[in-house]
């Protein structure tokens, strides 16, 4: 049964992080056409490198909640806070980005998300390791990110 339980709740978080690219998907849809106009940086990837660097890491993302999840309940609540605050931060970036063509904003936006993820792995690294290294590619992609944003900024 402890097991059974176990399942529910990876299955809950995996879901749970898989929010804000599902919230993302129809900004991201509906203005490709904006996107495509955009100067774009060197190392820019090709549009389906996105889709597919984002659903590993939201997978990753799950795993490291649920490995929090299943913390004492002091060190759950903290780092779970934290945690749901850079997903929601996350799920507002694509919408400041292509739904309403902010460059600046959503840069400004990435920078606090990122600055809050590396405050999350700190956090995490001191009381479970396992899920704070679940974070290391999520914060080098987001990295990676504010370097697009931040040339898509100054090119166009």
């Amino acid at each position: 049964m402890k097991t059974i339980k176990q399942i529910l709740h990876l299955a809950a978080w995996l879901i749970i992080c898989q929010l804000p690219g599902l919230a993302g998907a129809s900004a991201v849809t509906s203005h490709l056409d904006w996107y495509a106009t955009l100067a774009r940086p060197p190392l820019t990837p090709p549009d389906g490198a996105f889709g597919a660097a984002w659903g590993i890491l939201y997978i990753l993302l799950g795993v490291c909640a649920w490995l929090l999840f299943k913390t004492g309940y002091r060190t759950q609540k903290k780092l779970l806070t934290l945690f749901i605050i850079q997903l929601v931060l996350n799920s507002l970036w694509t919408p400041v980005f292509f739904g309403c063509q902010l460059l600046l904003p959503a840069l400004i936006l990435l920078l606090v998300l990122l600055a809050e993820a590396l405050w999350l792995f700190k956090q995490a690294r001191a009381t479970h390791p396992k899920s704070a290294w679940l974070l290391a590619p999520y914060i080098i992609w987001l990295g990676f990110a504010a370097y697009l944003n931040t040339a898509f900024w100054i090119l166009n």
